[in-house]
């Protein structure tokens, strides 16, 4: 009898320390490498995978993204720039034609880079979506600090310490010394 309950509580055991490790998981990820993908339309970026989950901040289309995970039909998504994870429906990407990023293959995005001309009076955005929340609002005839683009956004980081965010290339042109 005594053998029986021992072999009980280990079994029992077992089973805790292998849930606790998430070895049993209702809704496994599937371990993936880093997959270059793009938004093939604009997509909300969801905290979890599911329509009832909430949305973060909507990707706009045409932007690489890091799908570092599956679960169902639900692409596990990092931020390239440190922005906060989550999970797109993956009929809203497409595999990216560029798997690896070498020095020449970034220079297009340094040669972005540099001082702008705001052309109107607009609005700084979180990120590069005319959906996301607005920063600040930017007066026309402004220089701006841009670091990258992605896609049509720009991204802008003050010199001075203030809020960095995202603003329409149409909307800015190249500095020049007047």
């Amino acid at each position: 009898m005594a053998n029986t309950i021992a072999v009980s509580v280990r079994l029992v055991l077992t089973i805790l320390s292998l849930a606790l490790t998430g070895i049993f998981s209702a809704t496994p990820v599937q371990a993936q490498p880093i997959k270059s993908y793009e938004t093939s339309a604009e997509v909300p970026l969801r905290e979890g995978p599911g329509n009832f989950h909430k949305v973060i901040t909507t990707l706009p289309k045409g932007i690489k993204i890091n799908v570092v995970g599956k679960e169902g039909n639900w692409l596990k998504v990092e931020s390239k720039h440190g922005g906060k994870p989550g999970y797109i429906d993956d009929q809203f990407a497409r595999a990216s034609t560029t798997t690896t990023t070498t020095p020449a293959a970034s220079s297009p995005t340094t040669a972005v880079a540099g001082p702008y001309r705001t052309l109107r009076e607009q609005d700084l955005r979180e990120s590069p979506s005319a959906n996301a929340r607005v920063v600040t609002r930017l007066p026309a005839d402004i220089k701006v600090n841009v670091t990258r683009a992605e896609g049509e956004w720009l991204r802008v980081e003050s010199k001075r310490g203030g809020k960095p965010g995202y603003i329409e290339k149409r909307d800015v042109e190249r500095w020049r010394d007047r």
